[in-house]
């Protein structure tokens, strides 16, 4: 085995109180052959001091004119030069042997793996307190299951070689916005290379869990990010579902039972007949039309 390069990306705006967790976290890794590549979108606070404060050449500060996750995520791209490309949101932190440990089990595997993902933990930004562990345990060929909406894990999770990242396009989707959009650069890697995974928990993820955004109008635009979403992997995707159509019917329940909840039936409906074409559940029969009775 060798010591090959690891780009590092983070893309950041506005995050002076709280990159340091970040980057310090990878400051700590027992692997030391990376870049940490830290992608500004032009904050208007301190964060390029916070950055510039660690004097250390593997970091590489680039700050933008323009903002937006795509944008940014495609400028740290441009400049990585390591073997494998990997990610870190600028609040979360990776425990201090995740990079080595993923680096070790990525070159014990072959050629024709072109991604690797590990474990996280997911806490509570407000109490410390642990969430929940998200241990999927998918490997081989992945490409179906993904686009049916089976998630692998979080973009820190994951560890790719550069030249499948390079050939997907090297950065998020810009028509979904933010939420889910690490899922779809992944089922995107998926269709391409095969896939495993290290069962081991090395990354702390923290959720905002702040009770006062769980109003109406949040919720209903939760629901409408999700329509987007899944009409996006429905038309992304649609080989997958064109080939296996039963793989499609989780996208159609849930569009189903979405537009119920916004009160558009007709569009409600029409997801529902396309999902009875999928071969769905009992469950998945029944439980739109009790929502829709229920009004819920």
């Amino acid at each position: 085995m060798g010591n090959p390069l690891v780009s590092i990306i983070t893309i950041t705006l506005n995050r002076a109180d709280l990159i340091h967790r970040c980057i310090e976290s990878i400051q700590k890794q027992t692997y030391s052959n990376f870049e940490h590549i830290i992608v500004d979108g032009n904050s208007t606070d301190n964060t390029e001091e916070v950055v510039k404060s660690y004097k250390d050449p593997r970091i590489k500060y680039i700050k933008l004119k323009e903002r937006g996750p795509q944008l940014q995520m495609r400028a740290g791209a441009d400049v990585a030069t390591g073997k494998y490309v990997t990610f870190l949101d600028d609040d979360d932190e990776y425990l201090p042997t995740k990079i080595e440990k993923q680096v070790t089990f990525f070159e014990s595997l072959p050629e024709n793996i072109g991604l690797t993902y590990c474990w996280m933990t997911i806490y509570d930004t407000q109490t410390g307190k642990v969430l929940r562990i998200h241990k999927p345990e998918f490997r081989g060929d992945c490409g179906d299951i993904t686009a049916a909406y089976q998630c692998i894990s979080g973009t820190p999770t994951l560890m790719i070689r550069r030249e499948i990242f390079e050939a997907v396009g090297g950065t998020y989707d810009d028509t979904i916005g933010m939420i889910g959009s690490d899922q779809e650069l992944a089922t995107r890697i998926c269709q391409i290379t095969k896939v495993d995974y290290l069962p081991e928990s090395l990354i702390k993820i923290y959720e905002n869990h702040n009770h006062a955004r769980l109003t109406t109008n949040f919720y209903s635009e939760k629901l409408k990010r999700d329509i987007l979403f899944r009409k996006h992997f429905l038309t992304k995707f649609h080989e997958v579902f064109e080939r296996q159509p039963s793989l499609a019917d989780e996208h159609y329940f849930n569009l189903c039972r979405d537009y119920f909840k916004l009160h558009q039936y007709r569009n409600g409906l029409k997801n529902y007949c396309l999902l009875l074409k999928c071969k769905p559940s009992i469950k998945q029969i029944i439980k739109p039309i009790i929502g829709v009775m229920l009004n819920r």
